[in-house]
């Protein structure tokens, strides 16, 4: 078998109890695997970050199976953009993608977001807020704080992005790893945003369809990600990056 001529992708996906969705997250990820075939060698790399539900048992179950397929793990909870790290250190491949487990988002986008670095881009993003986007059964207000976060970024940074906030990436590993950030959780996924806009990397962005999460709970406090932002866009404005 001829070696797929695209560079490869490692695609993150960290879990924190959310056991009730790993059934759904596999069968998803082997649909992707399949739809991969013939465009680009394809690695997953799932991170249960000291998960107490089970979550790291049915990975094992479901998911250990899949081809190129690694199951990570942290022994007590460290947080979202530590469970990413964990991943994007772990990769060995060109490019590396961020993905929620949850399905909010079709994975299928990773694959698109890989074909922007193809083209040139550092750094692609998928954004819900793009004027070519949708969103279907997602809290108002929730939505509207992250909208609103990603506009106050947008005047503060000048770049012509619609989402900072958003998750949902992919990158040239080198890259990626030299915008490590000094935030954890939430805030720190935006600022590795940041990081990149501050080395003037290269950034794409693709519209995309965000959907109610279909198992489980979000593990986003919207009051402290708030202050969080705050501070970070302080930080911007002050230059400490």
């Amino acid at each position: 078998m001829e070696a797929n001529p695209r560079p490869a992708l490692s695609i993150v996906i960290p879990l924190f109890q959310e056991a009730s969705g790993v059934p759904a997250l596999a069968e998803a990820l082997v649909a992707l695997k399949k739809n991969a075939l013939g465009q680009r060698d394809l690695h997953l790399l799932l991170v249960d970050d000291g998960s107490t539900d089970g979550t790291g048992s049915l990975l094992k179950d479901h998911c250990a199976e899949i081809p190129d397929t690694r199951i990570l793990s942290h022994a007590q909870n460290r947080g979202l953009c530590e469970a990413l790290f964990t991943g994007s250190d772990a990769a060995n491949t060109p490019y590396v993608a961020w993905l929620d487990s949850d399905l909010s988002y079709d994975p299928e986008l990773c694959l698109q977001l890989a074909e922007q670095l193809d083209a040139g881009a550092e750094l692609a993003l998928a954004s819900c807020y793009h004027p070519e986007g949708e969103v279907e059964g997602v809290s108002r207000f929730r939505l509207g704080l992250s909208a609103i976060a990603s506009r106050l970024y947008r005047l503060l940074t000048g770049a012509e992005l619609h989402t900072y906030t958003c998750m949902l990436r992919a990158y040239r590993r080198e890259q990626l790893l030299a915008c490590r950030p000094e935030r954890g959780g939430f805030i720190g996924v935006t600022e590795v945003l940041l990081r990149a806009l501050r080395r003037e990397q290269r950034c794409a962005e693709i519209p995309a369809l965000l959907r109610r999460r279909r198992q489980g709970q979000s593990k986003m406090r919207v009051f402290g990600v708030g202050l969080g932002h705050l501070g970070l866009m302080g930080a911007w404005l002050l230059r400490r990056f």
